[in-house]
């Protein structure tokens, strides 16, 4: 890399100059993008391998959240990996980032080792390629009865061959870094958010104490007051929570994404959920807004991903891919009933909702339905003035702090219990 890039690297959107940021009006609002001579260096044929950190930046906490897309010849799949409360430390020629753990007495947990290239007075200079050389199989959108209610001692990674970073920008104070890498020979990208840890001491967590009667993503155990604790993952509902639809969604089925967004809304009773398009070339993932993005030319099925902060489970970013071939070979109506239908199950995924696969009277746009059923589910959502029983008392409860009668509420059950699963449906976004 020439001296020139170093420089400019420096100057506009390393880890040299972090700023002081304020909360967002909403969640997922756009946020101001730095736009500077950093756009010209990532189109180079040079890689952009190296950043700087400033040293004053070593000991502080910082939250990392990362996303991957992988491509094989005939598929391709999207994950987000577990988000991390981490610092950097510096250890002879290197920079170690390691895991802030909660939990009294456990030992911290390196993730990365990062080698210093060259330094500066106030600044190292380091080579991201050959530290982030791997990625967590873990993800955000969990719970107990996949793990327990017991921190799992060892991690699961891909591990990262032929990396190069190949863009480098930031908003406000958070640094974002899209690395192309191959794992077991097939091609990947990854994508880092890296910002300053201000977590919002206005959030109010939710503990989930069991998943007997109604299920949210939780955060991993982590220990508080002598006790395991795992929390629900949810947006903070003092602020509206905005979703952004692609420019790639068709004229003709904006409408029904809309009421399949906005239905939540009657859900909670209150106007918290907000629609918007997203700004031209805005597509998913992204680090300032919450899209909706129409998938045509993939493999994977609709589906929807969240990250949230580790330690207070409030969601800070969330992924929805819509799979145009699930409206094949149907006439336009009854597309847009089933796309309503799948609009509200994804968007219920990414306000940190677990499926609901319980049967007997439809209670919830959580479970899985066939197809003829889901269309007439998606016209109900149209005419529905609070939502469906579960889907209400159960969202009003723990985004609103309502009180909830257990004995009243509607049948539940989800992924992983005993004799529970979804309907035998033919549906390709069976997925998520």
């Amino acid at each position: 890399m020439t001296l020139s890039k170093q420089f400019a690297l420096i100057a506009v959107a390393a880890w040299s100059a972090w700023t002081p940021t304020t909360s967002a009006e909403t969640n997922g609002s756009p946020q101001r993008t730095v736009v500077s001579s950093m756009s010209a260096a990532r189109d180079t044929a040079e890689p952009l391998d190296t950043v700087a950190f400033d040293t004053a930046q070593l000991g502080k906490q910082f939250l990392l959240q990362v996303s991957y897309e992988q491509r094989g010849a005939s598929w391709q799949d999207f994950m987000t990996s577990r988000s991390r409360i981490v610092t950097f430390q510096r250890r002879d020629n290197a920079v170690r980032m390691i895991e802030e753990r909660r939990d009294p007495g456990a030992s911290s947990k390196p993730l990365a080792t990062i080698p210093i290239r060259s330094e500066m007075p106030d600044a190292l200079l380091l080579d991201l390629n050959e530290g982030f050389d791997k990625i967590s199989k873990e993800e955000d959108r969990t719970g107990e009865d996949y793990y327990g209610r017991v921190e799992q001692q060892e991690d699961y990674f891909l591990r990262l061959h032929m990396q190069e970073i190949v863009r480098v920008l930031r908003l406000e104070s958070m640094l974002v870094l899209e690395q192309h890498a191959l794992v077991d020979d097939e091609p990947v990208s990854v994508y880092y958010y890296l910002s300053p840890y201000r977590p919002n001491n206005e959030f109010e967590p939710f503990e989930l104490r069991n998943l007997d009667h109604f299920g949210f993503y939780e955060t991993y155990p982590q220990q508080v007051s002598g006790r395991t604790v795992l929390y629900a993952t949810k947006f903070d509902s003092r602020k509206p929570i905005t979703f952004a639809m692609s420019n790639e969604i068709p004229v003709r089925h904006r409408d029904a994404v809309r009421d399949g967004v906005l239905y939540w809304n009657r859900v909670l009773g209150q106007e918290l959920i907000r629609i918007v398009d997203a700004p031209p070339g805005v597509t998913a993932p992204s680090a300032g807004y919450n899209v909706l993005q129409w998938v045509e030319d993939r493999s994977f099925a609709s589906t929807s991903h969240i990250q949230a902060d580790p330690l207070t489970g409030e969601i800070l970013h969330a992924h929805i891919f819509l799979d145009a071939r699930d409206l094949d070979g149907h006439d336009l109506v009854t597309q847009n009933d089933h796309l309503r239908y799948l609009v509200s199950h994804e968007v219920g995924h990414a306000l940190g909702l677990r499926h609901n696969f319980a049967k007997g009277r439809t209670t919830t746009v959580m479970n899985y339905f066939r197809f003829d059923k889901s269309v007439r589910l998606g016209r109900l959502i149209l005419s529905s003035e609070q939502g469906l029983e579960y889907d209400r008392k159960v969202m009003r409860h723990v985004y609103l702090d309502q009180p909830l009668e257990l004995r009243s509420l509607p049948a539940f059950c989800t992924d992983s219990q005993p004799g529970c699963g979804p309907f035998p449906v033919p549906m390709r976004h069976s997925g998520s």
